[in-house]
């Protein structure tokens, strides 16, 4: 492959440039300029923010039965899932 890059350089330098090229500048300036357009309605938002309001009031406030944390102690009695007493399965 004996492409030489000085050459294929000086062949696409010396092409007309591209239609659509002019006035690139500008366009691209006034989209930088432009507002955004907001995401989401600020009613879709409020109401996202009621319902996460709502859901932590009704999630501290009805009562739930009592939390008890499992006991499965690693050095006291052996534990039913211990990876020895699951290896030896139904003997």
């Amino acid at each position: 492959m004996d492409t030489d890059i000085d050459q294929a350089l000086a062949r696409i330098g010396a092409q007309d440039t591209h239609p659509d090229l002019n006035g690139l500048e500008d366009r691209v300036l006034a989209r930088i300029g432009a507002r955004p357009k907001p995401a989401l309605a600020l009613g879709t938002t409020l109401g996202a923010a009621m319902f996460a309001l709502a859901l932590g009031v009704m999630s501290n406030t009805v009562p739930t039965g009592e939390a008890r944390a499992a006991t499965l102690a690693p050095f006291g009695a052996p534990s039913p899932l211990a990876p020895s007493s699951l290896l030896l399965g139904s003997r």
